[in-house]
């Protein structure tokens, strides 16, 4: 059994719970652990993780849903509450972390593109997402972060092949479990404000689309094309026209 999957058993992730100071809630399969999360949010839970070894409905931006096979992926969702200060900021930041915890597992390199992608030598490899929240009690932000780890080229949709890629493809074999445990300690690291300018400055080292020409899909308003220029201290991306 993968590591990943010991998780099933009520005392490893007893045990593991108490190292992150999460509690954890994984799923063998499950549509989406970013759903799930909402709901927990929704009934009242504090921080805790959802974690699947495989998710059907997986969601990205615009809307795209696409499926992880069993095995193949880290895919989880963290739950902040009360959520941290400047959450959209927090949410591009999440990439920092991302790359962070895979440069402490012998994957260095990783750069970011905004808004919330990491890449490998060009190539996606990872994707977050963030849903927030308010109430009267400091809000609630989940941020969803799927990870691919083992997959070999032929396992994406031939229209990805070209623009994926996996921990495995890029010469990494990475315990899932280990990577989680890493995941965890650097986005509650991203918490302490004065980690925040140091999360942003190695964000804006690591980022790909400075000085490239972007199209910008805004609601309510004609796209446009400009030069991406910055990232701004509130997490939106500069774009020069």
């Amino acid at each position: 059994m993968p590591r990943l999957g010991l998780l099933a058993h009520p005392a490893v992730a007893s045990a593991v719970a108490r190292e992150l100071g999460r509690a954890i809630e994984y799923h063998e399969r499950i549509a989406s652990t970013q759903e799930r999360a909402r709901a927990l949010a929704a009934a009242g839970a504090d921080r805790c993780v959802v974690v699947a070894d495989e998710q059907e409905r997986g969601q990205g931006t615009h809307g795209r849903d696409w499926h992880a096979a069993a095995g193949s992926s880290l895919l989880a969702s963290w739950l902040f509450r009360p959520a941290p200060l400047a959450p959209a900021l927090f949410a591009a930041l999440s990439g920092v972390a991302v790359a962070r915890a895979l440069d402490a597992q012998g994957c260095t390199g990783a750069s970011l593109k905004w808004p919330n992608d990491v890449e490998l030598e060009g190539r996606k490899v990872a994707g977050a997402l963030a849903h927030g929240t308010s109430d009267g009690s400091g809000g609630v932000l989940v941020i969803g972060i799927g990870i691919n780890v083992h997959q070999r080229r032929a396992d994406f949709p031939a229209d990805l092949r070209d623009r994926a890629t996996s921990l495995a493809m890029a010469g990494h074999d990475l315990d899932r479990l280990a990577l989680l445990a890493r995941l965890t300690a650097e986005l509650d690291r991203l918490e302490h404000p004065e980690e925040r300018e140091r999360a942003l400055a190695e964000w804006r080292d690591r980022a790909t689309l400075f000085g490239q020409v972007v199209r910008v899909r805004v609601p309510g308003r004609e796209p446009f094309t400009g030069t991406a220029t910055a990232i701004d201290d509130e997490g939106a991306l500069v774009v020069l026209t």
